[in-house]
Formats: C-alpha cells, structure tokens, sequence
C-alpha cells in the first residue's frame, strides 16, 4: 500500500502523477502491459481513445483479479505510438472515464514509442501494485 507519495518542491508538479512514492505491504503485483484489445483478442478501435479506454478496463480486470485496488498502484508505465497532445488528451479521458475518483496517482513514465507488439496497437500500460 502507498504509504507517502511526495513531490519536491524544487521538482515541477507532473499533473495526475507523483514525483516519489513510498509504499509498504506483503505482496507486490506485476501487472503486464495492457492494450486495447477484447476479451476476444479484438482491437477495440483504431483512435488513441478507444484503445486507452480498453486498455484502462484491461488494467482495471487485471488489479481487481490480483485483489488489488486502483489506489494500491505504485507505479504505472505508458507506452502510446504517435505521441502528441491529442493522444494525452485521449489518455487522460480513458483514464477518467474507466477509473473516476480511483484513478492511480503514483509514479509514472509516459513513452512515445514507434510501434508496440501488434502493428495496430496505440497504447500499452503497465502496472506496478504493493498491498
């Protein structure tokens, strides 16, 4: 569990996100990288939007499964192909929208990268949980 997170004052505040956070407990919880694809292993669309939303729920799936909460999250690591505003945008809508109040703010890296490990895919995250 997140026991402090903690933002420097001489660090810019990184919004939806924290510079350090400190977390104690029994069990650490890898989660993969999640993606916009199905249950059915079908690309849930072809926007930035579409796949952070199925992407969000995967995650989402995949801590519940793990008997961990949203808030247990420590860190969290985005990796979006054709980065630019738009994309954020679209990753923080996704994020609100599937995640509400509980969305995870920890330590997190976003990474514009060229290509993910399908040729459609736009969006992969994943998660580091402490409970």
């Amino acid at each position: 569990m997140i026991t402090d997170r903690i933002d420097p004052p001489d660090l810019a505040l990184i919004p939806g996100s924290s510079h350090v956070v400190v977390a104690r407990g029994e069990r650490l919880v890898l989660v993969s990288g999640q993606t916009g694809v199905d249950a059915d292993g079908k690309i849930a669309g072809g926007t930035h939007l579409d796949q952070a939303r199925q992407a969000m729920r995967n995650l989402l799936s995949a801590l519940t499964a793990a008997k961990v909460a949203p808030a247990d999250v420590v860190k969290l690591t985005i990796y979006v192909v054709d980065y630019d505003e738009d994309a954020l945008t679209a990753l923080l809508t996704a994020a609100l929208e599937v995640f509400g109040d509980d969305y995870p703010v920890t330590a997190s890296t976003l990474v514009g990268v060229a290509t993910l490990w399908q040729p459609d895919l736009l969006v992969e995250i994943d998660a580091m949980a402490v409970s």
